[in-house]
């Protein structure tokens, strides 16, 4: 999928094979994004569809309460905004930069037309939707059955799974998340999730390093989430 999300069983492979990548690459135009600003707002008409190039963006939604909820964490190869593909062409989320990006703009006709050249394109496409679909019901589910540590250890566990295609702390599986981020991807509240934190680290499941998280019992974490 190429992004972080809850699902620990779904791999950080991209759905998209690397000559689909190159064809999107070549029909969009480069853009790049300054850290920590929006490639997209809640709201706005979606017109084009982004392939992340480099760096790590992250989506999320704001509810009527002003409450944010984290959906996820892209990395390159990742697809955002396949919202420019549905019906009313409204962005649903949020997105914004963790780090300096660069991504390909590409144009919801251009896609199209791609996709017409290439149906193996649209295959992908339709993997990515349903395991994005299969990650929102996991999600939903554990909302109603599972406690907020049982969550959090989740989080924990799939966000440290170390990605050999990129260089720095993500390769070693550190969490640069903070615990304000970690709320929002659990629906929790942040006091909440740092008690838990400080709960994990005297148990000696989670080392801080700054502001990095680093897991130091995998095996211990996992036997707080319900099979």
């Amino acid at each position: 999928m190429r992004e972080y999300s809850l699902n620990i069983g779904l791999t950080l492979d991209s759905a998209l094979l690397p000559d689909q990548i190159d064809q999107l690459v070549k029909i969009g135009v480069c853009r790049n994004l300054p850290m920590g600003e929006f490639l997209y707002h809640q709201g706005d008409a979606a017109h084009y569809l982004y392939l992340l190039l480099e760096g790590r963006v992250k989506t999320f939604m704001v509810n009527s309460g002003g409450q944010e909820a984290l959906l996820r964490i892209h990395l390159p190869g990742s697809l955002l905004g396949l919202t420019t593909l549905t019906t009313n062409r409204t962005r649903d989320a949020n997105a914004t930069a963790i780090d300096p990006s660069k991504l390909a703009a590409i144009r919801r006709e251009d896609l199209q037309q791609l996709v017409r050249l290439d149906p193996d394109l649209g295959i992908s496409l339709i993997q990515l939707l349903v395991d994005r679909l299969s990650d929102f019901h996991m999600r939903v589910g554990e909302l109603s059955a599972n406690s907020v540590e049982q969550r959090l250890a989740r989080g924990l566990l799939s966000l440290s799974r170390p990605d050999t295609q990129v260089a720095g702390d993500i390769k070693t599986g550190a969490i640069m998340l903070t615990h304000e981020e970690l709320a929002q991807l659990i629906n929790s509240r942040r006091q909440t999730v740092t008690a838990v934190l400080s709960r994990f680290a005297q148990a000696g499941l989670i080392r801080n390093e700054g502001r990095r998280i680093v897991i130091t019992n995998h095996e211990g974490l996992s036997r707080l989430i319900p099979e």
